[in-house]
């Protein structure tokens, strides 16, 4: 025992050296100099290729892995008053641009660049810059998780939980609103894939509005507790990780196997909250893709009510502006270890894989995560209880 368990600690030393490694990482030049010292940086080497313009490269943290090339790094000019106008070609390896650069001083407002892209690399100028962020989305790292957590925690109903700690021991936190006499559940997970900046921001959002203390919120909480995750790959996020945790495991695909204390984590958490009456009714997980998706459970699925998504979407599109295309797509995926495919085969009930495109525009997703929680709490008041317990005499 004493083995295995020195074992597990030289694993985490390990992990935390190659994270160093990566938040060291730094390219010096006569002009210029890119630094990845800062959670969620991405950054493996540089190469100057002429007087103005340089190559950088972005790597997966390991094989095989779903091509999402997440790059992330500051740039500062080592001449002030220059005229500071670089060009700059990100190569990924193996894998096409899947991110578009954009530019903040305070990583808080972010600004498109124009950019082309030829040979696989993205290549883009920046002028006039000053100690600039040049990052794949807009950065949203595990401080900005907690300090959201709090401030959601200090004005709303919703108080603050810790689940556990990752791999490397980051705290993952949430938030969870329980009421006695509630035996309904509502799931809410987020940021298996640390690069998904726009599932992030309509997490946010969702339940931003699940906050907000309004006459259908105090109806909804007076029947239905509810549990948030918004980031359960801590680890990931602060490496700049194109799609894994620290152990180089896909999270969205360990559910059921629950091989990653991440994973593990939840399913402890679900299993001590959902006792005798106790029982879940519905999960959504946020993720990002090339457009705005949803991940559904096939109708005739062995879940309760057979239709209650569908007629969520429903309600979706009639209350979102009609540039937003509710696309639904459903399916199952047995044996793969999907969040929702589990949801489904465990609790036999829906749950949603809610996928934002990485181009959708920002205030599109800020009106649709709020328009998808309000709905959604309309919804499940709407359904009666007994709806969302599966038997297998139903339809």
């Amino acid at each position: 025992m004493q083995s295995k368990n020195h074992k597990s600690l030289l694993l985490v030393l390990i992990f935390c050296v190659l994270s160093f490694e990566l938040y060291a990482q730094s390219c010096e030049f006569e002009r210029v100099s890119f630094t990845a010292n800062f959670e969620t940086a991405r950054l493996n080497s540089c190469k100057k290729l002429s007087e103005d313009h340089y190559l950088l490269t972005t790597n997966p943290e390991n094989r095989p892995i779903n091509p999402s090339p997440w790059y992330a790094f500051k740039v500062e000019p080592k001449e002030q008053g220059s005229s500071n106008s670089i060009k700059i070609t990100i190569q990924a390896e193996r894998a096409k641009p899947r991110y578009l650069p954009k530019i903040s001083k305070d990583r808080q407002t972010w600004k498109n660049l124009p950019f082309v892209v030829k040979n696989n690399q993205l290549t883009f100028k920046v002028t006039a810059f000053q100690d600039s962020y040049i990052a794949a989305q807009e950065i949203i790292d595990n401080n900005h998780y907690l300090s959201w957590i709090n401030e959601i925690a200090q004005s709303s109903s919703f108080s603050q939980i810790n689940l556990g700690h990752s791999t490397l021991g980051r705290p993952i936190e949430g938030l969870i609103s329980l009421r006695d006499n509630n035996n309904e559940w509502l799931l809410v997970i987020g940021r298996q894939h640390p690069p998904e900046v726009t599932g992030a921001l309509a997490l946010l959002g969702f339940v931003e509005q699940l906050a907000q203390p309004t006459q259908i919120q105090q109806a909804f909480l007076q029947r239905f507790n509810v549990l948030i995750i918004p980031n359960l790959n801590p680890d990931g996020v602060a490496s700049g990780n194109w799609r894994h945790n620290n152990k180089g495991i896909d999270l969205n695909r360990d559910w059921g196997k629950f091989t990653q204390l991440e994973t593990a984590l939840v399913k402890a958490k679900l299993d001590s909250l959902l006792k005798a009456s106790q029982h879940l009714v519905f999960a959504v997980d946020f993720h990002s893709t090339q457009q705005d998706i949803f991940y559904t459970m096939p109708t005739d699925y062995n879940v309760a009510p057979s239709q209650f998504t569908n007629d969520w979407l429903a309600k979706i599109k009639s209350q979102t502006v009609a540039s937003f295309v509710v696309r639904p797509k459903p399916g199952s995926s047995p044996g793969r270890g999907v969040f929702k495919q589990f949801i489904a085969d465990e609790y036999k009930v829906h749950a949603v894989t809610f996928e934002i495109g990485d181009n959708t525009q920002r205030e599109l997703i800020d009106h649709l995560a709020k328009t998808s929680g309000l709905t959604l709490m309309e919804h499940m008041l709407e359904t009666p209880s007994q709806a969302f317990i599966f038997s297998a005499a139903d339809p």
